[in-house]
């Protein structure tokens, strides 16, 4: 489910392309290694629109609350377009994201959209939102950064 041969199409969120758009973090995270590995094998991503929302809010919070400059998150909005993910918006995504996030006790719905874009393609979701993770762990398609680069 998660060679690296490119016959995949990996579903990824916010948490884990902040990582990879923010300046100064650690290379070595897991996230930044999975996005090197990625590179290398040339992968094909996909995300919801949200995608590019939550990584752009997560750079201005970053210069609010002075984490970074305002040129260093510019050039993080600037990666961000570069990324190779195509972008797949549906509105029978957002409907499937409805009933996720009511038949998870109302989880936050925009955690849900990548979860049903993920699973209406057939695809595993990459995530580095460890809550996430959690109470969806039950689903085999949920993982983790370190999922990927382990195999499992």
């Amino acid at each position: 489910m998660t060679s690296l041969s490119g016959q995949t199409l990996p579903a990824v969120d916010a948490s884990l392309v902040v990582d990879w758009v923010t300046p100064g973090i650690d290379p070595e995270l897991p996230t930044r290694l999975l996005a090197a590995t990625w590179q290398r094998h040339n992968e094909r991503l996909v995300a919801p629109g949200l995608l590019l929302q939550e990584t752009l809010n997560a750079l201005l919070s970053g210069i609010r609350r002075r984490r970074w400059s305002a040129a260093e998150a510019d050039t993080g909005a600037s990666l961000l377009e570069k990324l190779p993910i195509e972008i797949i918006d549906t509105a029978a995504d957002r409907r499937r994201a409805w009933e996720l996030a009511r038949r998870y006790e109302n989880w936050p719905i925009y955690d849900m959209v990548y979860v049903a874009l993920a699973e209406r393609l057939g695809q595993p979701l990459v995530t580095a939102d460890r809550r996430l993770v959690g109470r969806l762990g039950h689903l085999d398609w949920i993982l983790t950064p370190e999922d990927v680069l382990s195999g499992s």
